[in-house]
C-alpha cells in the first residue's frame, strides 16, 4: 500500500451516516528517520540518572523514553505531512464535506508507519439545480458622496505608500513570507529532502512575535537559513523537549507597503479604472453597518441556498454550534447574549447558515472546476493586510494566531479557503450580469 517513501491518504466511504474517513499513511522510512532523529536530540539534551548528560545510550532513550516520542511524533507528522495530504485529497476527489474534517486517531510505531484517521460528513442530501440564472437583485450603493471621495482617498494613499516600498531591504513587519520548512539533523542536512512543510507566516508587531521577527526580518526571495528559534518548535512539535534545527527557504513575499492592484485588478477581472473605482465603492458603501459587498455575497449566497434541497448533517451543526459559543465567549456582552431567551435558537440558525455557505461554496467551485493560483491566494493575502478590505472576503479567515502570536497557516488551508473566496466571486458575477 505505502511505498517507499509516498504518502498516500486512503478514503473510504460511510453511506450508513454519510460520512468519509481519510486515512493519512506516512510510511516507516519517514517515521524512523524522524524516530532516529528525535532519539538523537534526546539524547543530547537529556540527563538521566546514572549517566552524565549527553552520555546516555541511544538504546536506553529508545527504551525508556518511546512513548513520549511517539507522541512528539505524532504532532510533528500531522503539522508536517498529515493536514496538507487531507486537504489536497478532498479536493483532489471533489469531496464536499459539511464544516471541517475532524482528527479521529492517530497510531504511531516507531519503527513502522504513521496512519492518521479523520472523519468529514457530507451533506445528508444535496440537490442543486442550475443557479446561474434565478432572479436577483443586488444591493444597491449608497448614494453618498463623500464615499467616492474616500475611494479616491484610498487610493491616493496607497500609492503614497507604495513609494516607501523597497524590495531590495527584503521582509518586513506586516509582510506575509511563503516558505517552505525541513528539519535537518546533526550534520544540518534535511532529514527528507522531498518532503518539506510549506506555510505561510504573517510577520507580527507584537512582542510574542519577536522570535519569527529575528529569523525573518531582511531576508529575501530565495534566501535560505538555518533557524532553532523555540517558535518553530512550539508550531511543529510542542509535545516535545527536543530542540530541532530547521532549514527556511523563502518563496515567496506579500509586501505590507506595497498593494499590487495588478493582482487585485486580476483576482476581480477588472479592466478599467471606473470599474477599480466601483469594485472599491463595495467596501466603503454601508447600510446597517454592513457593507454593499458583504450584502451582496449574503445574498447571492442565500437565494440559492432557498432555491435548492440541501440537509445538514446534525453532528456538523452542533459542532459548529460549540465553535459559534466559544467565539461568543470572548464577546464582553456574552453573558447578555445567553440571557435571551432566543439565544440558542439563533446560534443554531447562525451554524445553520455559515455551513450552508460552505457547503454551497464548495459545490460550485468544484461543479464549474474554478482553479486557484498562486497569485489568487496572494490576493486574497493582501486583502487581509487592509482592514477596509477584508470585507471583500466573505468567509472567517483562517485563524493565524494563538496566545497573540502570529503562527504559520499551512499552504493547503489557503488553498482551500481562497476556493470557496473565488466561488463566491464566480457567484456574484453569474447573478449580477444578466
Amino acid at each position: 500500500m505505502v511505498q517507499n517513501d509516498k504518502i498516500c491518504c486512503l478514503v473510504d466511504p460511510i453511506p450508513s451516516n454519510n460520512s468519509f474517513l481519510f486515512s493519512v499513511t506516512v510510511p516507516a522510512k519517514i517515521t524512523e528517520s524522524f524516530f532516529k532523529l528525535a532519539t538523537e536530540r534526546q539524547q543530547s539534551t537529556m540527563n538521566p540518572f546514572g549517566f552524565k548528560k549527553g552520555l546516555a545510550p541511544l538504546s536506553y532513550i529508545q527504551e525508556h523514553f518511546k512513548t513520549p516520542m511517539i507522541s512528539h511524533l505524532k504532532d510533528l507528522g500531522l503539522k508536517f505531512f498529515g493536514i496538507n495530504t487531507l486537504l489536497q485529497q478532498i479536493r483532489n476527489q471533489k469531496i464536499v464535506i459539511v464544516g471541517t474534517p475532524q482528527l479521529q486517531d492517530i497510531q504511531v510505531d516507531a519503527f513502522g508507519s504513521a496512519t492518521y484517521t479523520f472523519q468529514g460528513y457530507t451533506p445528508k442530501e444535496l440537490y442543486m439545480q442550475s443557479w446561474k440564472y434565478l432572479p436577483f437583485k443586488a444591493t444597491p450603493r449608497k448614494k453618498y458622496r463623500d464615499i467616492d471621495k474616500q475611494v479616491l482617498s484610498f487610493l491616493q494613499d496607497e500609492e503614497n505608500l507604495g513609494k516607501t516600498h523597497d524590495p531590495s531591504k527584503g521582509i518586513k513587519i506586516g509582510d506575509w513570507v511563503c516558505f517552505q520548512a525541513w528539519i535537518v539533523d546533526q550534520k544540518n542536512n534535511p532529514v527528507f529532502d522531498q518532503h518539506a512543510a510549506n506555510v505561510w507566516l504573517k510577520i507580527g508587531d507584537e512582542e510574542p512575535d519577536l522570535d519569527f521577527q529575528k529569523s525573518f526580518l531582511g531576508k529575501k526571495i530565495g534566501d535560505r537559513f538555518m533557524t532553532d528559534i523555540s517558535s518553530f518548535q512550539n508550531y511543529f512539535c510542542e509535545n516535545s523537549s527536543a530542540n530541532y534545527t530547521f532549514v527556511i527557504q523563502i518563496q515567496d513575499i506579500v509586501p505590507y507597503h506595497s498593494f499590487s492592484f495588478d493582482l487585485f485588478k486580476n483576482y476581480f477581472k477588472i479592466k478599467t479604472h471606473k470599474d477599480l473605482l466601483t469594485k472599491m465603492t463595495e467596501v466603503f458603501s454601508f447600510s446597517n453597518d454592513i457593507s454593499q459587498r458583504r450584502s451582496i455575497a449574503h445574498e447571492a449566497l442565500g437565494i440559492i441556498i432557498k432555491k435548492n434541497h440541501i440537509v445538514l448533517p446534525e453532528e456538523s451543526i452542533a459542532t459548529q454550534k460549540r465553535c459559534i459559543v466559544q467565539d461568543l465567549q470572548f464577546k464582553p456582552d456574552f453573558m447578555v447574549y445567553k440571557m435571551d431567551p432566543q439565544f440558542e435558537n439563533h446560534v443554531n440558525n447562525m451554524a445553520k447558515r455559515q455551513l450552508l455557505d460552505g457547503v454551497v461554496a464548495e459545490f460550485i467551485g468544484f461543479q464549474d472546476n474554478i482553479a486557484v493560483s498562486h497569485n489568487d491566494i496572494k490576493t486574497i493575502l493582501q486583502l487581509t493586510q487592509r482592514p477596509r478590505l477584508k470585507d471583500f472576503l466573505y468567509f472567517p479567515f483562517i485563524k493565524s494566531q494563538l496566545n497573540g502570536q502570529e503562527f504559520p497557516i499551512e499552504h493547503e488551508s489557503l488553498h482551500n479557503f481562497c476556493l470557496r473566496e473565488k466561488s463566491v466571486n464566480h457567484i456574484i458575477h453569474h447573478l449580477t450580469k444578466k
